[in-house]
């Protein structure tokens, strides 16, 4: 029998590369950014990764560039941060598990929790993404169970059922059972953010659902996830 789930610890160990001819320029969007330098642990922290994956560093279009990943561990992540006003925000701009083996075991939640622990850290404010239904994708209905919200689409509003036709946010739908199973089989790609401010309701969000996982007894873990919990 599997253990519980359980939170990785929040220092990366992940090896962190610069992309060919990139660092000076990455590096000085950092110091942008967070007004210093930032350690290889926490450029591999901001991307989540897990301790055996690869981070690489670039800059493009005036943007801190990072992507995580593993050789052959079948899932590969992109990532962007940039300044908005006066706010740094963490852009995800895909993360996909490859291998049919690692799905369902809690990658995905364990990357965001600990990318989520570390972007708070640095003072980030946001995190954002595209939430997708697009090509078998299920991040429409995966990210709100993670804490990240949006102001529902007008026509997503018109046919809310009985009992949910006054919600207004994903998260809405996302805090009771009728409205969970109703945005699995109606909800659609939106655009949505994560608070990483204390407290927050995405804060809140994510750490019920944590407090779920943890209580279901799973499958034996990855090797990958062996390594990260000994860290």
């Amino acid at each position: 029998m599997g253990a519980a789930w359980k939170p990785w610890p929040a220092r990366s160990r992940a090896d962190v590369e610069f992309l060919l001819g990139e660092r000076t320029a990455a590096e000085r969007l950092a110091r942008r950014l967070f007004r210093r330098p930032l350690e290889p642990c926490e450029y591999a922290g901001l991307a989540g990764a897990p301790d055996d994956a690869r981070v690489e560093i670039g800059a493009l279009r005036g943007m801190l560039y990072i992507e995580m990943g593993a050789p052959a561990a079948g899932y590969r992540a992109h990532y962007y941060l940039r300044r908005v006003g006066r706010d740094v925000v963490l852009l995800n701009d895909g993360f996909h598990i490859y291998a049919r083996e690692l799905r369902g075991r809690g990658l995905g939640l364990h990357v965001f929790h600990r990318q989520m622990q570390n972007a708070a850290g640095l003072g980030i404010r946001r995190i954002e993404t595209v939430a997708g239904r697009r090509g078998g994708e299920n991040g429409y209905y995966t990210w709100p169970r993670f804490g990240f919200d949006a102001a529902l689409p007008v026509d997503i509003r018109r046919v809310l059922p009985p009992g949910l036709e006054n919600e207004r946010t994903v998260l809405g739908l996302m805090e009771c059972e009728q409205g969970r199973r109703w945005w699995r089989e109606h909800g659609a790609t939106i655009r949505v953010a994560f608070d990483l401010a204390p407290g927050s309701r995405s804060q809140k969000a994510l750490s019920r659902y944590v407090r779920t996982k943890k209580k279901i007894v799973g499958a034996p873990k990855t090797n990958l996830e062996n390594r990260a919990a000994m860290s």
